[in-house]
Parts: C-alpha cells; structure tokens; sequence
C-alpha cells in the first residue's frame, strides 16, 4: 500500500539545487569537509525530515516569496531513500578525499551532482527508481509507518 501524502516538489528541487551547488564548490575550492557537511544534511534530513536543512531553507525563506508551492500527491519514502543514498554516496566521497583516495572521491561526489541534476533538470530520480525497483522485489516496502516528508 502507498503512502500518499502531499508532497511539495518545490522543496525537493531546491534540496537538489543545495546538494550540486554545494557539491559543486566543494569540488572547486578542493574543500572535503564540504562534502561531509552536505553529506551530513543529507543523512540527518533522511533520519528526520524537520532537520533537513536545504528543505527548511526553503520553506522558511523561498516558499511564497521566490518560489510558489508545488504540492502534490506522492509517498515522501522514494524521496527520503533517494536522499539517503545520496547522503551516503557523499559520505563515502568524504571519507575517500580525507583517506587519500582523491579520484574516487571526487568520482563519487560528482556521480551525486550528476544525479541530482538530473532528478533537478528532467524530473528522473535514480534513487527513487532504485527504491521503486527494491520495493518490486520485496526488499523494501512503502506505507504508512515509514513516511515522512
């Protein structure tokens, strides 16, 4: 069963636009406890959706203001996997970059910013297809006791 919810796609999209920008200057600036925060705030908001701060950014500060609302009906789960393996993905990233292994750190982080600007620019989240593909085989399920948004 689904968990629908309304879901504002607005604060999903400026969640990805926080992660590739700050992804993205990371990279530039040569900065991995950059990497680990963003990871941090992806992992953090996955746990707990009132502390995702790029979300909160928006709804504090654009929501009404610069951007309107784009709500919508969608389980929020797809959306907070997808967050979690992005968060993850990242902290890998960081860890790599601070272990010595700077190619597959940044490989890492930019694989993140590409997905992310996809899901962004064209509307396909990879991590809600992987979660999709998952919840097909079992592996993971949706419903009610796991939402959140």
């Amino acid at each position: 069963m689904r968990d629908l919810r309304r879901v504002d796609h607005n604060a999903l999209r400026t969640n990805q636009a926080c992660v590739v920008g700050f992804t993205v200057l990371a990279f530039l600036l040569d900065w991995p406890w950059l990497v680990a925060l963003v990871a941090a705030v992806m992992l953090v908001g996955t746990a707990d959706p009132r502390l995702a701060l790029f979300q909160q950014a928006y709804h504090q500060w654009l929501k009404g203001r610069v951007l309107q609302p784009d709500e919508r009906e969608d389980d929020p789960l797809p959306h907070r996997f997808a967050q979690g393996m992005a968060g993850s993905v990242l902290l890998l990233a960081a860890l790599s970059l601070w272990g010595g292994y700077i190619l597959l750190g940044w490989i890492l982080a930019w694989l993140v910013v590409v997905l992310a600007a996809v899901n962004l620019l064209f509307g396909f989240c990879a991590g809600c297809f992987v979660f999709y593909q998952l919840a097909r085989r079992g592996f993971v399920r949706s419903g009610s006791a796991h939402g959140g948004s």
